[in-house]
């Protein structure tokens, strides 16, 4: 830990993230703030949005919590370029992190709603290892050539204002 005296900051750092606390006083009351920094890669401008994702989708509370999926929707065109597909069972498929160049694999499904979902490690390799909050931007894109399907963090959701009092 690393105390600075002119502004009562400290912060500890650990397995490539660094977490950091501000203590300010605020209307006579003790405020502790903290922080925490990681190697995730920055997004790419406010809006990371080229225009050649595909799927871009607003990401719902249900799909970074304890569901274990994420729902795509009803109409899924990358349906077509994957060839043998089974909606009941799924079929595996290749999911490229742009931003973090990391290959994972997840399994696609077919629900009885009619509705797509990408499941079997999507909090984990997902959720977690990229700390995905509600309201996120994602943007997914088939590449053919690849046989694979990208993700990438379009833009991040802002961060709500926190009250004290």
């Amino acid at each position: 830990m690393v105390e600075n005296e002119d502004n009562n900051t400290s912060s500890v750092s650990s397995g490539g993230s660094t977490t950091g606390l501000k203590t300010i006083m605020l209307f006579g009351k003790t405020i502790t703030a903290g922080f925490v920094a990681s190697n995730e890669p920055a997004v790419y401008g406010p809006d990371h949005d080229d225009g050649r994702w595909t799927i871009k989708k607003t990401l719902e509370l249900s799909d970074v919590n304890g569901s274990s999926r994420l729902l795509l929707g009803r109409k899924l065109e990358i349906v077509d370029h994957i060839g043998e597909f089974n909606p009941k069972r799924g079929v595996k498929i290749v999911v490229y992190d742009v931003d973090t160049e990391t290959t994972h694999t997840l399994m696609l499904k077919k629900w009885k709603t009619n509705s797509y979902v990408l499941n079997k490690g999507w909090t984990k390799d997902f959720v977690k290892r990229r700390v995905l909050k509600k309201n996120d931007k994602i943007g997914l894109r088939w590449k053919e050539h690849n046989r694979r399907l990208e993700f990438t963090v379009i833009k991040r959701a802002s961060i709500s204002t926190i009250n004290f009092f």
